[in-house]
């Protein structure tokens, strides 16, 4: 085996073993893993799994297998890049980088190896969800269970979502402007536009076959095979509800015929591509590129706006600064106000956006506040709250900041009281116009904001990145805004008008509960780390 081989397994293995020791694998893994038992309904209950036209198909490996499948395939198109998209950040931070840059390693092996490794580490992941989901044809199947069935189900829609995820999460870290999270924020419609691509186009009389190479999801392979056996294009995956009076319908599975053989291994191999402009890009740990990352940001636009800003941002942040420097003794209010403000000082374009979004709330009317302006404004605000309860940890200052009084037991409280007072900041004068205009009902209004701070704050402290808010927030946001009203428990903020007290109250008891979570890992963490 030659020598360029080794050190790629070797990129590989480490890679892997890394992200596998972790405990958030372990949580995410065991999270992915139960939602097959939730996800999949007793057929006695009314709802199925599966339906075709009305008919509800039989809990066979290949019904199982297949919507098992396509949750996984969206599972790792929407959450995969997320949890992946940091192995080249974790060998600057860690200063392995540098010792692989005085190495004979080229920076494409070094590409190839965290691809193989991101890919590596998504197929295992895919495996372990896949055994547990088989367990549900024992535990809730029709029929027995056939092995090489379900797996082939896993085989023809994987590959695409796992190569896709991989290629561009590596594109996205090697990219200055991508590795922001303006690019975590971007990939997320990327994904959903995608989709929706695919999705517009299935189906059509003389539709163009070229956006079945870009079905990363394999949603318009499922839809076109659906529809070539059963001749309709019904069809729902997830607990929905059936016609009884008709008969279980037998799914024979997906088939690998010979039209969709280029275009399953074109949107698996296509993605391929994306290597190479992450290997333009690559900066192979030039200490004075890595090092000089912050200074030469500004010769990115989003890094010219944020100069720009500055100026502006500046007689805003002044004011704060006299309000935290009035006399009077060290509280957490007054510390939460200081780190607030150095939330605001470090992303001044925030200020600036925010800024429209108050003087689009001020000239807007009723309906254009409840149908544009606050649901975009609370997507902004949530992507300034996303940094503040991980930036100690992430940046190495905990033990920093635990030397200031009162700060070290009641952390959790004092993030939680940053982040408000920033998303104060961010949406005082849109959620104030929203209630005096009567535009939203106050209570859903004001508990919807809180539920956002709470929510950043907890996964923030759970999980010590600011993607995992940013990916749960916008997907929960983007579900939100899909369902217009028809399911009154996702009006969290009172939006569409249709949340009642006690959905109000329940999202109220839900902030406490993640509060309450954050809290009492913050004290595990303590007893074990101090």
């Amino acid at each position: 085996m030659s020598e360029r081989v080794y050190r790629l397994l070797a990129v590989v293995r480490a890679d892997v073993l890394i992200r596998m020791r972790r405990p958030s694998t372990a949580v995410v893994f065991v999270l992915l893993s139960a939602i097959p038992y939730f996800w999949i309904p007793d057929p006695a209950t009314g709802r199925a799994l599966i339906q075709i036209d009305g008919s509800r198909a039989l809990y066979n490996s290949a019904a199982i297998g297949l919507a098992t499948a396509t949750l996984g395939s969206i599972f790792i198109g929407l959450f995969g890049f997320y949890v992946i998209s940091n192995a080249v950040r974790r060998d600057v931070l860690s200063r392995c980088g540098f010792v692989i840059a005085s190495t004979t390693m080229r920076g494409s092996e070094y590409i190839a190896g965290k691809f193989a490794g991101n890919v590596a580490f998504l197929t295992i992941f895919a495996a372990g969800y896949m055994a547990v989901s088989m367990a549900m044809v024992v535990v809730r199947g029709e029929a027995p269970l056939e092995p090489l069935v379900f797996a082939t189900q896993y085989a023809l829609l994987l590959p695409p979502a796992i190569t896709f995820v991989s290629a561009i999460a590596m594109l996205f870290e090697c990219t200055p402007i991508l590795r922001t999270r303006f690019g975590d924020v971007l990939y997320f419609f990327l994904w959903l536009g995608i989709m929706g691509m695919v999705a517009s186009t299935t189906g059509k009389e003389n539709a163009s076959r070229w956006p079945h190479y870009f079905d990363i999801a394999g949603l318009g392979f499922i839809m076109e095979q659906v529809k070539s056996a059963y001749g309709t294009e019904s069809l729902a995956i997830g607990a929905t509800s059936f016609d009884a009076s008709k008969p279980p319908l037998v799914f024979a599975g997906l088939r690998f015929d010979g039209g969709w053989l280029l275009p399953r291994l074109g949107s698996t191999l296509t993605p391929l591509s994306l290597l190479l402009l992450a290997r333009l890009f690559f900066h192979r740990f030039d200490p004075a590129r890595v090092r000089a990352g912050g200074e030469k940001s500004r010769t990115s636009w989003l890094g010219r706006l944020n100069a720009l800003s500055r100026p502006i941002a500046r007689i805003f942040l002044r004011v704060g600064d006299l309000v935290v420097m009035l006399p009077g003794r060290a509280s957490l209010i007054r510390s939460a106000m200081t780190d607030a403000l150095a939330t605001l000082a470090a992303f001044p374009l925030a200020i600036l956006v925010m800024a429209g979004f108050s003087i689009a709330a001020l000239n807007a009317d009723a309906a254009s506040l409840r149908q544009g302006v606050l649901p975009f404004a609370f997507a902004a605000c949530a992507l300034v709250l996303a940094g503040i309860a991980p930036r100690e940890k992430r940046e190495g200052t905990l033990g920093l900041v635990f030397a200031a009084p009162g700060i070290r037991d009641r952390f959790v409280w004092w993030k939680f009281l940053s982040a408000l007072l920033a998303g104060v900041v961010c949406l005082g004068i849109p959620i104030g116009k929203a209630i005096a205009l009567s535009a939203v009902p106050a209570m859903p209004l004001l508990v919807g904001f809180l539920f956002m701070v709470a929510a950043a704050t907890a996964i923030g402290i759970l999980s010590s990145n600011p993607k995992a808010f940013v990916v749960l927030f916008l997907l929960f946001w983007y579900v939100v805004l899909s369902d217009k009203g028809s399911s009154p428990e996702l009006d969290f903020a009172g939006w569409a008008g249709v949340a009642t007290p006690s959905i109000s109250a329940a999202y109220a008891a839900i902030s406490v509960a993640l509060l309450i979570l954050a809290q009492l890992f913050h004290a595990r963490e303590l007893r074990r780390s101090w």
